[in-house]
């Protein structure tokens, strides 16, 4: 992409190392812009799209065998099957076109109405376009930047959108907050990772209740402005979330887990359930 707008640019008149503003044309930067799209639509770009996209598929089957594993049932939903459809649809569309409109092509778009307007020297804006379009040393080249942080939180709340709705088909009442720790992981996620809780638990959490050490002015650090005590199962614990609200069997739980919900009200056991978890 660099490549092609250097070659576009070499329309521009330069004296003494400068930008002649007046030798540009009025719609110079529109049509490189709309040039840019569309050769960005003819690339290899738009295939990686659809290959992503069809892992969200992929994703939702290896789900669908985790839950019938564990609770012994064709685990099916036919809302999260919508769900899935619907962020697929969504992650299309935003990859390809909003996206590419609103982080890569407008931005560039005043970057170089700013330079040629300014009159700035024609090297020194070509470095700037070359950190913008492929990053440098310090940051992501714009596409790499949107596209994966986009396409990451897409995935992963496709899969925690169908482990959701699947678990409310089954009634489910327990879950792990399982997942990957990284470098970055925040403090929710850290404080959560691998252990088990009760769905009010999770709820509370969604409400901005008993969250400790994590609290922050808006929540907890990465939180989605969206999160409350339902969609918590989806969003997880914010932008960048690794960890998927997965479903479990109330006998896959630690006792001291159960215990905890027992005495704080959140759960109450049969008699049978009591003396098959030793308590």
């Amino acid at each position: 992409m660099f490549l092609k707008i250097v070659e576009k640019m070499n329309a521009v008149k330069v004296v003494d190392g400068s930008i002649v503003p007046t030798s540009v044309s009025d719609n110079f930067v529109s049509e490189l812009s709309d040039f840019l799209h569309n050769e960005l639509l003819d690339s290899s770009y738009t295939d990686s799209v659809k290959s992503f996209v069809s892992e969200f598929d992929k994703q939702k089957d290896l789900t669908q065998k985790y839950y019938s594993s564990e609770f012994n049932t064709d685990a099916v939903s036919a809302i999260g099957d919508r769900a899935v459809k619907a962020i697929k649809s969504e992650v299309v569309e935003s990859l390809i076109t909003d996206s590419v409109k609103t982080d890569f092509l407008k931005p560039l778009e005043g970057l170089l109405n700013n330079a040629i307007n300014s009159g700035s020297g024609f090297n020194e804006t070509l470095k700037n376009i070359r950190d913008f379009v492929e990053g440098n040393e310090d940051v992501d080249g714009a596409i790499l930047k949107y596209s994966k942080q986009l396409a990451h939180d897409s995935f992963a709340n496709s899969d925690r959108a169908y482990n959701s709705a699947v678990a409310d088909e089954l009634d489910i009442e327990w879950f792990l907050w399982a997942g990957g720790e990284i470098a970055t992981t925040r403090c929710f996620c850290e404080k959560r990772h691998g252990k088990y809780y009760h769905y009010k638990e999770i709820e509370a959490w969604g409400r901005q209740e008993d969250l400790g050490d994590c609290r922050t002015d808006n929540g907890w650090a990465g939180m989605n402005r969206g999160t409350d005590e339902k969609t918590i199962f989806t969003y997880g614990g914010g932008y960048g979330c690794l960890h998927t609200v997965a479903g479990v069997s109330l006998f896959s739980v630690p006792k001291e887990d159960v215990q905890r919900n027992i005495d704080n009200g959140n759960f109450e056991p049969t008699e049978v359930e009591l003396r098959l978890l030793g308590l």
